[in-house]
């Protein structure tokens, strides 16, 4: 109903189901930031699972903001993000949280450890030591990225997720009271230095 009010209403779209119950035994009730427990923030976990007739997909965030290039946001169409190149063997294309803008030097400074895996994941626990990822190893941004569904199933990227997700559910190895909640971690695992790199003005955060 939003969308035939808008300048939007002429272009096809199809709306998907997602089953929340694949989230059963995976994500623990927090009464603190119930917001980053929708099942919805999950969605991109399952992408080869929906019912898109397509190899490759660009996931948005709910609140993302689409617009038009001008000034020094000067990309290209967003189907130029859609075409962008994928290294092989990766599955997925992220932009990295310390490559922001420079002109937000100041949010960079602000977020401070957000931009690090160290402000995700719980370097308390062996579970996460055992992984042998630096804490200042640089962090990505899921909420905007190219997904190679061929690749995507090929890798089982889901079963790796669940994997992380069903250990945090019973190890809490990072929560939703650290940056990300508990639908980043996962990602920030499964992906570490096997992804391809987005330019980051594809994904600019706090405007």
């Amino acid at each position: 109903r939003y969308i035939i009010k808008t300048k939007l209403k002429k272009i096809q779209y199809k709306i998907l189901e997602f089953n929340p119950m694949v989230l059963q035994g995976k994500v623990k009730p927090d009464s603190s930031r119930p917001d980053l427990l929708h099942p919805l923030n999950f969605v991109r976990f399952y992408l080869p699972q929906l019912d898109i007739n397509h190899n490759r997909v660009i996931y948005l965030d709910d609140d993302v903001i689409v617009q038009a290039t001008s000034g020094w946001l000067n990309l290209g169409d967003i189907e130029d993000l859609f075409n962008t190149p994928l290294k092989p063997g990766h599955a997925a294309a992220f932009s990295t949280d310390c490559d922001l803008p420079s002109t937000h030097e100041m949010v960079r400074i602000s977020i401070g450890m957000q931009t690090t895996y160290m402000g995700f994941l719980d370097y308390r626990k062996q579970e996460i030591k055992d992984l042998g990822i630096h804490p200042r190893d640089c962090s990505f941004n899921p909420g905007v990225f190219v997904a190679d569904l061929v690749e995507w199933k090929k890798q089982k990227i889901t079963k790796q997720l669940e994997k992380w997700m069903e250990e945090n559910f019973r190890e809490n190895i990072y929560s939703s009271a650290m940056a990300g909640g508990v639908a980043t971690p996962p990602m920030l695992i499964v992906f570490h230095n096997k992804y391809t790199t987005l330019d980051s003005l594809w994904n600019v955060r706090h405007l």
